[in-house]
């Protein structure tokens, strides 16, 4: 079978397991409907009856409008996101060892490292698809809730790229999480990592290193309002596709040299 057969013999295999995977449907769900109703809860937040509640808010939205809506949604798809990704991305390569199948791997007529990218190829694709579905639900949720303002807002087409952006390159940041799976031999040891990375990213942007630490510079470019600063950490953004690279090829290498123990 030459290599291109395999893959494509992986990506059938791999599709079927992925599309009734709980974790994936669950995950999908969360960040498609979940982050615009927390999205237009935060707006909401602003006029709402509790003060503490509405400072938190505006200090994340400001004063609100499509662009205080995007930065809220922004900010919170950065680190769901993350997670979200980051725990899919575990169980699609960490579900054999964990459920003890792994050594059917060496069985088949596929190769391991067939096997790795196709799960890399899905990961990918599914990631996109839900940042485009998130990025339409999100405009949809500002249009009818009204919390966004009107649908003639120049600045809508521009926030929904940059959205659009952030979510998907936070997928990308999330592919280490193969690695540390097959490193680990389980989902847990990717669940960890993600969470790590959380926090790692937490504190890097509180000591002013955000923008170079690459797992939290999405959330820092969405948080930013105007067009002083944007240039520079769109660049810093950008670190997330040799990151993803680099994980990418870490996990096909070790699939490739993978044994039984």
């Amino acid at each position: 079978m030459t290599g291109r057969g395999q893959l494509g013999a992986a990506l059938a295999v791999e599709w079927l397991k992925f599309r009734r995977a709980r974790p994936v449907m669950f995950t999908s769900v969360f960040l498609v409907l979940g982050v615009p109703v927390m999205t237009v809860a935060s707006v909401l937040s602003l006029e709402g009856a509790n003060p503490l509640l509405a400072v938190k808010a505006e200090g994340v939205i400001g004063a609100g409008g499509w662009e205080g809506f995007f930065v809220g949604a922004g900010t919170i798809s950065a680190v769901g996101g993350l997670l979200g990704f980051g725990v899919v991305t575990g169980w699609v390569f960490g579900r054999e060892f964990t459920d003890g199948t792994v050594g059917s791997l060496f069985l088949a007529a596929v190769s391991r490292t067939a096997t790795a990218a196709a799960k890399l190829l899905l990961i990918l694709a599914w990631a996109l698809a839900v940042a485009v579905a998130l990025t339409f639900t999100l405009v949809a949720a500002g249009l009818l809730s009204g919390t966004a303002g009107g649908p003639g807002d120049p600045v809508i087409p521009v926030l929904t790229v940059k959205f659009l952006l952030i979510t998907a390159t936070t997928a990308l940041l999330a592919l280490p999480c193969a690695w540390a799976a097959t490193l680990g031999r389980g989902y847990l040891a990717a669940i960890g990592a993600v969470i790590a990375i959380v926090v790692l990213a937490q504190l890097a942007a509180m000591v002013g290193l955000g923008g170079w630490f690459p797992f939290a510079a999405p959330g820092l470019w969405a948080s930013q309002r105007g067009a002083g600063t944007d240039a520079t950490t769109a660049v810093q953004v950008l670190l997330s596709l040799p990151l993803g690279a680099l994980a990418a090829g870490l996990t096909l290498r070790s699939w490739h040299r993978l044994v039984l123990s």
